[in-house]
Protein backbone atom coordinates (compact mmCIF):
# COMPACT_ATOMS: atom_id res chain seq x y z
CA UNK A 1 0.00 0.00 0.00
CA UNK A 2 1.12 3.69 -0.93
CA UNK A 3 2.74 5.89 1.60
CA UNK A 4 3.11 9.77 1.42
CA UNK A 5 5.06 12.19 3.51
CA UNK A 6 4.76 15.33 3.20
CA UNK A 7 8.43 16.26 4.23
CA UNK A 8 7.07 19.74 6.36
CA UNK A 9 5.05 17.71 8.59
CA UNK A 10 6.55 14.26 8.61
CA UNK A 11 3.55 12.79 9.12
CA UNK A 12 2.55 9.83 6.66
CA UNK A 13 -0.82 9.60 4.46
CA UNK A 14 -1.47 5.59 4.01
CA UNK A 15 -5.57 6.09 3.30
CA UNK A 16 -5.64 5.72 -0.69
CA UNK A 17 -8.47 8.42 -0.50
CA UNK A 18 -6.73 10.65 1.68
CA UNK A 19 -3.33 10.18 -0.66
CA UNK A 20 -5.42 10.52 -3.92
CA UNK A 21 -6.75 13.91 -2.21
CA UNK A 22 -3.60 15.34 -1.11
CA UNK A 23 -1.85 14.74 -4.59
CA UNK A 24 -4.79 15.83 -6.69
CA UNK A 25 -4.23 19.94 -6.31
CA UNK A 26 -0.96 19.13 -6.93
CA UNK A 27 -1.85 17.68 -10.44
CA UNK A 28 -1.09 14.41 -9.62
CA UNK A 29 -3.38 11.26 -10.08
CA UNK A 30 -3.06 8.23 -8.00
CA UNK A 31 -4.79 5.42 -7.71
CA UNK A 32 -5.20 1.53 -6.75
CA UNK A 33 -5.25 -0.92 -8.99
CA UNK A 34 -6.35 -4.54 -8.44
CA UNK A 35 -3.04 -7.01 -8.93
CA UNK A 36 -4.24 -10.50 -9.40
CA UNK A 37 -1.87 -13.84 -8.76
CA UNK A 38 -0.95 -13.93 -12.27
CA UNK A 39 0.26 -10.56 -12.59
CA UNK A 40 2.18 -10.68 -9.33
CA UNK A 41 4.00 -13.80 -10.14
CA UNK A 42 4.84 -12.73 -14.10
CA UNK A 43 6.16 -9.28 -12.12
CA UNK A 44 8.34 -11.54 -9.54
CA UNK A 45 10.40 -13.34 -12.00
CA UNK A 46 13.60 -12.49 -12.11
CA UNK A 47 13.82 -11.84 -15.97
CA UNK A 48 10.81 -10.82 -17.72
CA UNK A 49 10.92 -11.98 -21.78
CA UNK A 50 8.64 -10.27 -24.42
CA UNK A 51 6.03 -12.76 -23.88
CA UNK A 52 5.87 -11.85 -19.88
CA UNK A 53 5.86 -8.51 -20.66
CA UNK A 54 3.29 -8.32 -23.21
CA UNK A 55 1.06 -10.49 -20.55
CA UNK A 56 1.48 -7.86 -17.91
CA UNK A 57 0.05 -5.78 -20.11
CA UNK A 58 -2.69 -7.37 -22.07
CA UNK A 59 -3.49 -8.18 -17.94
CA UNK A 60 -4.17 -4.50 -17.36
CA UNK A 61 -6.14 -3.65 -20.68
CA UNK A 62 -9.26 -2.64 -19.80
CA UNK A 63 -7.35 0.11 -17.40
CA UNK A 64 -5.04 0.93 -20.53
CA UNK A 65 -7.88 1.30 -22.42
CA UNK A 66 -9.99 3.88 -20.30
CA UNK A 67 -6.34 6.34 -19.53
CA UNK A 68 -5.87 5.99 -23.99
CA UNK A 69 -9.34 6.97 -24.22
CA UNK A 70 -9.26 9.53 -21.38
CA UNK A 71 -5.76 11.12 -21.31
CA UNK A 72 -4.63 10.30 -25.02
CA UNK A 73 -2.11 7.49 -23.75
CA UNK A 74 -1.86 5.29 -26.99
CA UNK A 75 1.08 3.29 -25.92
CA UNK A 76 2.09 0.92 -22.97
CA UNK A 77 5.58 -1.25 -22.08
CA UNK A 78 6.65 -3.08 -19.14
CA UNK A 79 9.91 -1.13 -17.39
CA UNK A 80 11.75 -4.23 -14.88
CA UNK A 81 14.43 -2.97 -12.86
CA UNK A 82 16.26 -5.94 -11.45
CA UNK A 83 19.16 -5.69 -8.92
CA UNK A 84 21.81 -6.90 -11.38
CA UNK A 85 25.37 -5.14 -12.35
CA UNK A 86 24.73 -1.80 -13.84
CA UNK A 87 21.72 -0.92 -12.38
CA UNK A 88 22.50 1.82 -9.77
CA UNK A 89 24.11 3.23 -12.51
CA UNK A 90 20.88 3.18 -14.51
CA UNK A 91 18.63 3.95 -11.61
CA UNK A 92 20.90 7.52 -10.93
CA UNK A 93 19.41 8.71 -14.02
CA UNK A 94 16.39 9.30 -11.78
CA UNK A 95 16.90 10.17 -8.47
CA UNK A 96 18.01 13.69 -9.11
CA UNK A 97 15.81 16.47 -9.17
CA UNK A 98 13.93 16.69 -12.89
CA UNK A 99 11.17 17.07 -14.85
CA UNK A 100 9.68 15.81 -18.41
CA UNK A 101 8.32 17.29 -21.05
CA UNK A 102 5.48 14.41 -20.95
CA UNK A 103 3.32 13.07 -18.60
CA UNK A 104 5.42 10.55 -16.37
CA UNK A 105 2.67 7.32 -15.94
CA UNK A 106 3.25 4.17 -14.36
CA UNK A 107 1.41 1.24 -12.95
CA UNK A 108 3.48 -0.59 -10.43
CA UNK A 109 3.09 -4.38 -10.38
CA UNK A 110 5.82 -5.47 -8.38
CA UNK A 111 8.43 -4.56 -6.35
CA UNK A 112 8.70 -1.02 -4.41
CA UNK A 113 10.20 2.71 -5.18
CA UNK A 114 9.27 6.06 -4.32
CA UNK A 115 8.50 9.06 -5.88
CA UNK A 116 9.96 12.49 -4.75
CA UNK A 117 8.27 15.97 -5.62
CA UNK A 118 8.90 19.64 -5.49
CA UNK A 119 5.61 21.31 -5.52
CA UNK A 120 4.96 24.60 -7.16
CA UNK A 121 5.46 26.51 -3.40
CA UNK A 122 8.54 24.49 -3.13
CA UNK A 123 7.71 22.15 -0.37
CA UNK A 124 8.40 18.61 -1.06
CA UNK A 125 6.78 15.34 -0.19
CA UNK A 126 7.33 11.61 -0.90
CA UNK A 127 5.09 8.73 -2.42
CA UNK A 128 6.63 5.32 -1.21
CA UNK A 129 4.81 3.15 -4.53
CA UNK A 130 4.18 -0.97 -4.74
CA UNK A 131 2.16 -3.12 -6.46
CA UNK A 132 -1.27 -2.10 -7.19
CA UNK A 133 -0.17 1.92 -7.08
CA UNK A 134 -1.26 3.99 -9.90
CA UNK A 135 0.55 7.42 -10.50
CA UNK A 136 0.76 10.08 -13.14
CA UNK A 137 3.31 13.07 -12.46
CA UNK A 138 2.60 15.51 -14.88
CA UNK A 139 4.68 17.06 -17.47
CA UNK A 140 6.80 19.66 -16.13
CA UNK A 141 6.45 18.91 -12.32
CA UNK A 142 10.15 18.39 -10.27
CA UNK A 143 10.56 15.08 -9.50
CA UNK A 144 12.58 12.24 -8.69
CA UNK A 145 12.59 8.55 -7.63
CA UNK A 146 14.68 5.90 -6.44
CA UNK A 147 13.96 1.92 -5.47
CA UNK A 148 14.22 0.53 -2.44
CA UNK A 149 16.95 -1.49 -1.08
CA UNK A 150 16.22 -4.40 -3.10
CA UNK A 151 16.21 -2.52 -6.36
CA UNK A 152 13.11 -4.06 -7.92
CA UNK A 153 10.54 -2.76 -9.29
CA UNK A 154 8.26 -3.25 -12.04
CA UNK A 155 5.76 -1.14 -13.69
CA UNK A 156 3.85 -0.47 -16.66
CA UNK A 157 4.23 2.39 -18.31
CA UNK A 158 1.66 5.02 -20.79
CA UNK A 159 2.91 6.92 -22.64
CA UNK A 160 2.20 9.68 -26.10
CA UNK A 161 6.03 9.70 -27.12
CA UNK A 162 8.53 8.03 -25.21
CA UNK A 163 11.11 10.97 -26.19
CA UNK A 164 9.10 13.04 -23.78
CA UNK A 165 10.86 11.38 -20.69
CA UNK A 166 14.08 13.02 -21.26
CA UNK A 167 15.20 14.25 -17.90
CA UNK A 168 15.54 18.03 -17.49
CA UNK A 169 17.92 18.12 -14.50
CA UNK A 170 17.50 21.01 -11.59
CA UNK A 171 21.11 20.19 -10.34
CA UNK A 172 23.46 17.52 -9.81
CA UNK A 173 21.58 16.83 -6.47
CA UNK A 174 20.66 13.18 -5.11
CA UNK A 175 18.42 12.12 -3.74
CA UNK A 176 16.08 14.43 -1.00
CA UNK A 177 16.95 18.29 -1.40
CA UNK A 178 17.01 20.44 1.27
CA UNK A 179 13.39 20.68 2.61
CA UNK A 180 11.81 23.99 2.43
CA UNK A 181 8.83 24.75 4.81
Amino acid sequence: MARLIPLWTGRPLDDPTAIAEFLAPRGVAFARWEVGSEATALAAREALDDDARERLVALFRLELARLADAEGYPAADVVAVRAVPGVDEALARFDRVHFHDDDEVRAIVGGRGAFGFVGDDGRQFLLEVEAGDFISVPAGMWHWFYCDDERTITAIRLFRDSAGWTPHYRSTERGVPAVHG
